[in-house]
């Protein structure tokens, strides 16, 4: 069986929230990154793929595309530090890598912390686009999307590449994060976009940028379901895996999971993120 998805690259534009150890609150980044979504913040000189940017209350960041698990490691990790040491500790301010917070509305009254929204998402399994609802205004998420890019991209390998890493990633995604509210509003099953280079898969909450473990455990997933697309691997319970992740219901993951082998991270979920 030749192979439809060749020469992978993966990126991501993860985000991230500030907590105040003093004042015991979320803390917004509005006006204090220097980068925007019309004009990122280019970090790292001559070279683009290191971005900065102003995402409502958090940050945003971006990194170049790679092709192995330690350059995705290193280059997410000189972000984060870049952040910290550059932004958050001048301001005694921590990284927060929770898919949701609350906020206090004072701290919501600037333009940068209403401006809600981004380009349309769509869902894999209706082709609709998909609808948000802000109606809780002062909650507020991250999150860890993954950029796939591969050789002549089409919609279908796009479409089917989305549909696995639901199955690699957003099941068990469920039992790895504790987090149930972002998905009120984002991060709902087979969410993505079409690029030029491939698709984005968007899922995941920011919760997977707090550890290079969990970094890790990204990328090999990915990979994992790409393989079982090149190798013609067939899901037979699309609702189920929909449910699953719509719903965060842990029993359903832990059952799909297991019918299909897919390797899910034990991790301490007591850990500070």
């Amino acid at each position: 069986m030749s192979e439809k998805i060749k020469n992978i690259t993966l990126g991501t534009d993860p985000e991230l929230f500030a907590y105040s150890p003093i004042e015991q609150t979320y803390k917004p980044l509005c006006s204090l990154l220097g980068g925007s979504k019309t004009k990122p913040l280019c970090v790292v000189k001559d070279e683009p793929g290191f971005t900065l940017q102003e995402d409502n209350v958090a940050a945003e960041f971006t990194i170049p595309p790679v092709k192995n698990v330690e350059d995705w490691i290193k280059n997410i990790n000189f972000m984060k530090d870049y952040i910290q040491d550059t932004v958050l500790n001048p301001l005694i301010l921590e990284p927060n890598y929770s898919s949701s917070a609350r906020f206090k509305e004072e701290y919501l009254k600037s333009k940068g912390a209403q401006t809600m929204g981004c380009d349309t998402s769509y869902n894999a399994y209706s082709f609709k686009a998909n609808k948000v609802d802000r109606s809780d205004y002062t909650l507020r998420t991250t999150g860890f999307h993954i950029h796939i890019g591969y050789d002549e991209p089409d919609v279908e390998t796009s479409v089917n590449i989305i549909k696995a890493m639901d199955l690699f990633l957003g099941v068990p995604s469920v039992m790895i994060d504790p987090d149930t509210e972002r998905r009120r509003m984002y991060g709902k099953a087979g969410e993505y976009r079409l690029t030029t280079y491939g698709c984005e898969y968007r899922v995941l909450g920011g919760f997977f940028l707090a550890s290079e473990e969990l970094l890790s455990w990204c990328f090999n997933n990915t990979m994992a379901a790409l393989k079982f697309v090149n190798e013609g691997g067939i899901i037979t319970n699309e609702e189920e895996i929909i449910e699953a992740i719509n719903k965060c219901d842990k029993d359903l993951a832990y059952e799909i999971v297991d019918d299909y082998k897919v390797e899910v991270l034990k991790i301490n979920l007591i850990n500070n993120y």
